[in-house]
């Protein structure tokens, strides 16, 4: 009993560590998704600022103002333009997902919290009497054991450790 209590709760401290560094973890990558979302928005816009210019130059018939290799520019922008807002798409669906598993891993690490908050000091204190006890115990039957082992070696008999 005392050793299915002990596993228990080095195995739930462990479990809470592990998933307080997982939420940590999370949040630090959620604060890069989303500060690499922020560069892209800005770099989306400067691109639309550039293709918007470079429409509007065109339309009034000036020439002059856009110089020839800028409008091919602008086409391979409008492709980069699209493979940025799948990027950004895919940067989002994977914000949202590390948000749920961010939100679920805190509802978890709550949950485990309430539980040891339930546990109260007395509870810590038996399961220390119970450590001790059972070092004692250990001990005790070590001795057991050589007295054993010198009494059968003192009868002849032969004597098998089961361990």
């Amino acid at each position: 009993m005392y050793n299915e209590l002990q596993k228990r709760y080095f195995k739930e401290i462990k479990t809470n560590q592990e998933r307080s560094e997982e939420i940590k973890n999370l949040t630090i990558k959620i604060h890069e998704l989303e500060l690499s979302l922020q560069e892209q928005k800005q770099r989306i816009q400067k691109l639309e600022c550039k293709q918007v210019s470079w429409k509007t130059s065109a339309g009034s018939g000036k020439r002059s103002q856009i110089p020839q290799g800028e409008g091919a520019s602008c086409r391979s922008a409008s492709k980069k333009d699209s493979w940025s807002s799948e990027y950004l798409e895919l940067l989002l669906k994977e914000i949202k997902r590390l948000k749920k598993e961010n939100e679920k891993l805190s509802a978890e690490k709550k949950a485990l919290k309430n539980e040891l908050a339930g546990l109260d000091k007395e509870f810590f204190e038996e399961v220390e009497d119970l450590k001790r006890a059972v070092q004692e115990s250990v001990k005790l039957n070590n001795e057991y054991e050589k007295c054993l082992k010198q009494i059968s070696e003192m009868y002849g008999i032969p004597f098998t450790a089961h361990v």
